[in-house]
């Protein structure tokens, strides 16, 4: 089935229009007014919610429930042209809302039909976003509490909804950040890096051939002589940038606010070649990596476990590509497609 023939319930439209009004006054209308009480919210809020009403008033007056994803596009193109950009980006948003709460009602059922029964809204909603159709909408740049308030007061108003976890190293060398504290840490950089309109740089990076140090020099000795010294290495490289987590034993992920991604391959590719110079006690083999490069927008409609995925997804295409080398997503959509190697450049 193609992604214009695919099936989307009218209901679920509906919903992530009125998903969106709550939201917007959520993250938007109520640290505005927590610091301007009895003043009229500005225009261009306001025009938001109102056409929001008015999109919610057209689709409700479609005929039937389920459509095509064509279909779609037939009657949004009977609504008023100034609504489409709107349409897009609720629907963005949304669906990154839908996703992330479909993966926690997943997480606690090992049935697979039923977990596939959850998952058809998240599908109907990716059907709809890569339709061509949809993707040619022009964006649309919803308003930000930078736009109203320094960040003195955005921090004052905002400090309820996410936060940053206290700080805690792995339990086994002490030296990088525990692997459970990536998803919160990555929901508050994005968070941040949104109401500021910057990138945020996922990296997933991996030791080549690592089951061969194991094997040649035993577990004890690597993890003796090889592990502490190259996770110094990394955390040494992102301090004060960002953050590095082990994941495994020869698995990271770091985590970089406002890099765009031609800053975050040099910054990358400068650690690359830090890790193949280092020099271990009693080993002569070379830690060379593998690195899968994520870039998040301030747009982008997956989840957090989506972008983590997406990026050990480019580290998988790093080694397939040879190993000791950054891959990165060229496009904005964060597909398999737009893959390519970064650095080093091929000769």
């Amino acid at each position: 089935m193609s992604q214009s023939e695919a099936s989307i319930d009218k209901t679920l439209l509906e919903n992530a229009l009125r998903w969106s009004q709550p939201e917007l006054r959520q993250k938007l209308v109520g640290p505005i007014e927590s610091q301007f009480p009895n003043y009229a919210l500005p225009q261009e809020i306001q025009a938001i919610l109102r056409d929001t009403e008015q999109l919610l008033a057209d689709i409700g007056g479609w005929p039937g429930d389920a459509m095509s994803v064509g279909q779609v596009a037939e009657k949004l193109s009977a609504t008023e042209g100034k609504h489409h950009p709107l349409f897009r980006q609720i629907i963005l948003l949304y669906r990154r809302w839908r996703a992330a709460h479909t993966e926690r009602l997943v997480e606690k059922t090992f049935h697979l039909d039923l977990a596939a029964t959850l998952e058809q809204d998240v599908k109907a909603l990716d059907a709809l976003v890569n339709a061509d159709w949809f993707q040619q909408i022009e964006p649309l740049r919803l308003p930000r509490l930078n736009d109203y308030l320094p960040v003195q007061y955005i921090e004052a108003a905002t400090v309820s909804q996410v936060q940053l976890p206290p700080r805690q190293h792995d339990e086994k060398f002490h030296i990088l950040q525990a692997p459970n504290l990536f998803l919160p840490d990555l929901a508050y950089f994005r968070a941040k890096c949104e109401d500021r309109e910057t990138p945020l740089a996922i990296a997933f990076l991996d030791i080549d051939h690592f089951k061969q140090f194991n094997t040649e020099h035993t577990e004890t000795k690597v993890d003796r002589n090889v592990l502490p010294r190259f996770m110094q290495a990394v955390e040494a490289h992102v301090f004060h940038h960002g953050y590095a987590y082990r994941q495994g034993g020869d698995e990271y992920l770091i985590l970089v606010p406002s890099l765009s991604r031609p800053l975050a391959v040099a910054f990358l590719d400068e650690l690359r070649c830090k890790l193949a110079d280092l020099k271990y006690p009693d080993i002569e083999r070379t830690t060379t990596v593998s690195i899968g490069l994520c870039i998040v927008d301030w747009d982008c409609p997956l989840t957090d476990r989506e972008l983590r995925d997406r990026a050990s997804q480019a580290k998988k295409f790093a080694k397939e590509k040879g190993r000791n080398c950054i891959a990165t997503y060229e496009g904005p959509h964060v597909v398999d497609q737009e893959l390519s190697v970064a650095r080093p450049l091929a000769p």
